[in-house]
């Protein structure tokens, strides 16, 4: 049996290695340079800024000074960057970019796609497209919405693309219904699935298992969970342990 490719064969740290008493935040580049000095894979969340740049943030939106909500799309980066400086403990979004020089090729990064709502402008896709095309270090990448997903593996061949399914709470409704049904791999065909464990069992994700798609499982906090994960998908996102193809090297101190 051939061996597996990275995204198959080894744990990936969920938003960095992050946690802890004394550990970085997720999405941070400390988590990131901790994984990456651990030789571990890891996965961030990418979204487009009003000025373009590619900003390593999960939510939509964030909260301003005032209490107000502003989605992460309709900020610059410098407008993001004075929003988290204003936060006591919280790190200064960094971009994709400032992440491959830190990482440069050590760790196979994975990089999650994140497109809210419904507009269907290709200018996210696209700066990503260009960043992984400059990047010379293993990478895959994965997304909530098949329409990003269609693009960049078209875009991206020879880079694992990926399509994140399960019960998907926090997207759209539409995106949610395509969570659950995986209906749009038949069109987009992606190279593997990352699925919502906690939305198992599902006959659909069998369904594309008996098929040859391998899973992807998130996320996953303990040991025993990761046991029980791989009974049903071939790689997990962990976070909150080091799992024991680590274990025998803990992470350096910061």
């Amino acid at each position: 049996m051939r061996d597996l490719p990275w995204h198959l064969s080894r744990p990936i740290a969920h938003r960095g290695l992050h946690g802890g008493p004394d550990g970085p935040p997720e999405n941070s580049m400390a988590a990131f340079r901790r994984a990456a000095a651990h030789g571990v894979p890891f996965e961030l969340d990418v979204q487009l800024t009003r000025d373009g740049a590619l900003v390593v943030v999960h939510d939509a939106a964030v909260r301003l000074p005032s209490g107000r909500e502003r989605p992460v799309t309709s900020l610059t980066l410098g407008e993001l960057r004075a929003v988290a400086s204003s936060v006591p403990g919280a790190a200064l979004p960094v971009t994709l970019a400032e992440v491959f020089a830190a990482v440069a090729g050590r760790v196979p990064v994975m990089v999650d796609v994140r497109r809210w709502g419904l507009a269907g402008a290709g200018g996210l896709e696209r700066a990503v497209t260009s960043a992984v095309r400059r990047y010379d270090g293993p990478v895959a990448v994965q997304s909530f919405d098949p329409r990003t997903v269609f693009r960049l593996r078209r875009a991206l061949p020879g880079v694992p693309v990926g399509q994140i399914a399960g019960a998907l709470r926090s997207a759209p409704p539409v995106l949610r219904q395509a969570g659950r049904s995986m209906a749009t791999n038949a069109v987009c065909r992606p190279g593997f699935l990352s699925f919502e464990l906690d939305a198992l069992p599902s006959r659909a994700l069998r369904f594309w298992q008996r098929r040859g798609l391998p899973v992807i499982g998130w996320t996953v906090h303990s040991p025993e969970q990761e046991r029980a994960a791989r009974e049903s998908v071939t790689n997990v996102f962990f976070s909150g342990y080091l799992p024991s193809a680590y274990a025998a090297h803990p992470p350096p101190a910061l």
